[in-house]
């Protein structure tokens, strides 16, 4: 899976903190500090490679600042938890018992911001063993971070053991799984083959979402909590289509006092739909953001999930986005 990019650049007012009173901003997260009988660890790393092969650093640099976050998400919450990595790559989390989801990361680069999704799903236990969750690898490939999970438990667990002697040997792999795909899926044809009878173009890649709205940025209000989701039919009536939808998880990162988006946890797949609509059976949440979209079917091979791109450009600045999911909020 490839995940999305979003970049973005301010052109002026570079150095100027804003602060706004009564704003509510997702939650983050830091090391393990303080540790007690009832302290729950989760432990791993992470790494960067960049289009050449080398390994990417963080801290500041001659180009600017350069930051890696992941989002992680508990079971029933719409707001992910964000932890900043130091230069190591480690990381260590008490987080309470529960199911969780390694949800996705925020790679700042000097000027320029890239997030993806991962959606690695684990459980902290009320045990007394402390859990590896596994090695986040990311290469960069140029228009993504392809993402995977390796095993390094015999190296990384001598570096838990040093960090904490006194829980010295508690700790047991419980390496997560990246998400597999949805639904039944023998191969792949990229979105814009003529095979599939539709026509791409600059702004949408795979089929053209007709409702809910669509805008090239932010989540434009749906007035029902019953929204039907339409798009443009294949001119290939052998072709069906499948259709996922997504409540949005909110993220902060580095001291921003503006929540951004992330999809969150699944409500709903649907295979196989021959026709070009469907409207869900029960209503969705009131004044919640929803990310979804649409692949195409012939079969065993699918298309990638639909996305747009965009390029919006203001007085003070400028974004632009590629492989971002149709959303929208509703009333």
């Amino acid at each position: 899976m490839i995940s999305a990019t979003h970049t973005s650049r301010l052109t002026a007012l570079a150095g100027v903190t804003f602060l706004f009173l009564g704003c509510s901003v997702a939650p983050t997260m830091k090391d393990v500090e303080v540790l007690t009988a009832d302290t729950h660890i989760v432990y791993g790393s992470v790494d960067v490679f960049g289009t050449k092969g080398k390994r990417q650093e963080w801290g500041m640099g001659w180009t600017g600042s350069n930051y890696f976050y992941l989002m992680i998400l508990p079971a029933g919450s719409s707001e992910a938890i964000t932890y900043k990595l130091d230069d190591d790559g480690m990381f260590y989390w008490a987080l309470e018992p529960g199911d969780y989801t390694l949800l996705g990361y925020h790679w700042a680069k000097g000027q320029e911001a890239r997030s993806g999704h991962l959606g690695a799903g684990f459980n902290v236990s009320d045990t007394n063993v402390d859990s590896y969750l596994g090695s986040i690898v990311l290469q960069n490939i140029g228009f993504g971070l392809l993402p995977r999970i390796d095993d390094r438990f015999d190296l990384v667990a001598p570096l838990y053991d040093a960090k904490f002697p006194q829980r010295q040997g508690t700790s047991a792999r419980n390496t997560v799984d990246m998400t597999t795909e949805l639904g039944n899926v023998a191969a792949f044809r990229h979105q814009c083959d003529a095979a599939w009878g539709i026509e791409c173009n600059d702004r949408f890649r795979g089929i053209t979402p007709l409702s809910p709205e669509c805008k090239k940025t932010g989540f434009p209000m749906t007035p029902s909590l019953q929204p039907t989701f339409s798009w443009q039919a294949s001119i290939n009536d052998e072709v069906t289509y499948d259709l996922v939808l997504y409540e949005a998880a909110a993220y902060s990162i580095g001291g921003m006092l503006k929540n951004s988006y992330i999809r969150g946890h699944q409500i709903a797949y649907i295979e196989g739909l021959e026709q070009t609509s469907w409207t869900p059976p029960e209503s969705l949440r009131p004044d919640t953001r929803y990310f979804w979209s649409v692949r195409l079917r012939d079969g065993g091979t699918v298309s990638p999930w639909s996305t747009q791109s965009h390029f919006t450009f203001a007085l003070v600045a400028w974004s632009s986005g590629s492989g971002q999911w149709f959303q929208f909020k509703t009333s």
